[in-house]
């Protein structure tokens, strides 16, 4: 398999442009619909790490690939809501750690299940074998991604990730 392939190269262009506007796509609905819904973007991501373990919040820093002050400020409204609680690290009594409040949790599930029945209606004329196919897919570029970017964690600076957010997005038209 030629990596420099034409046409592979091509193919690749037109995904890359498509998960670019999958991400933007999804960012701008979970923005349009947090206000019925509730937490959106860093802070629905920090609920659903959180979902999965306590956490101090470096470590959700790095799990989420932004900055300790991205972090920080998406704590805030969080804890205001009664989403999470904070408690010393019984290892580290100067740490803190972080962790999902039944409130969050409900609120996260309740945000879950919303957006499951979203997709479900989006999707009801796919037949089972699309779903599956396209799911696998996903999953599969999903896992490149990570990889990507756990290769590059410890070194992108914040003006690389703002150059990086200011290209254009050159993936080719799709033909009507």
């Amino acid at each position: 398999m030629d990596n420099a392939d034409p046409t592979r190269s091509e193919e690749a262009s037109v995904l890359l442009g498509a998960v670019s506007r999958l991400v933007r796509t999804s960012r701008a609905i979970a923005h349009r619909r947090a206000q019925s819904l509730g937490p959106s973007g860093t802070p629905f991501a920090v609920l659903k790490t959180l979902a999965g373990s306590d956490a101090r919040p470096g470590d959700l820093a790095t799990a989420l690939s932004v900055s300790p002050s991205v972090i920080s400020r998406a704590l805030v409204p969080l804890e205001q809501h009664g989403l999470i609680e904070r408690r010393h690290d019984a290892g580290d009594a100067r740490a803190w750690v972080l962790t999902l409040s039944a409130q969050g949790r409900k609120t996260l599930e309740a945000h879950h299940q919303e957006y499951v029945r979203l997709l479900t209606e989006a999707i009801a004329d796919w037949d089972l074998a699309e779903l599956r196919t396209a799911t696998a897919s996903l999953v599969r570029v999903e896992q490149l991604f990570c990889d990507y970017a756990e290769q590059f964690r410890n070194t992108l600076t914040s003006t690389d990730v703002a150059g990086l957010r200011a290209l254009p997005d050159t993936a080719p038209k799709e033909s009507a």
